[in-house]
């Protein structure tokens, strides 16, 4: 996954966590998105550094998993939810940790 992808995926996460009403994450969501732009290799400083901000902010308790979506009806919220579950994966598997 090219780190351009990687960008476009956490700028749709933040949107949809705007969208629920939460900014909570924001300013890391946007330093790891500073340290993609600079383009960094799997195996550098900044994609490690990029890693372990993603992989705390998604694995900590209060973290991403706690954020859900809770409107529309239940058929749409189940569609956005496994949207959002989706993001969310693929975002943890590419910052799997070397």
């Amino acid at each position: 996954m090219t780190n351009s992808h990687l960008t476009e995926l956490l700028i749709t996460l933040k949107e949809i966590f705007h969208s629920e009403s939460c900014q909570n994450f924001d300013s890391g969501i946007n330093a790891i998105i500073r340290l993609l732009s600079e383009d960094p290799l799997p195996d550098s400083n900044e994609w490690a550094k990029a890693t372990s901000m993603y992989r705390t902010m998604a694995g900590s308790k209060s973290g991403f998993s706690d954020v859900y979506i809770d409107r529309g009806t239940a058929e749409q919220r189940t569609a956005a939810n496994a949207r959002l579950d989706a993001i969310r994966q693929m975002l943890w598997d590419a910052f799997e940790r070397v």
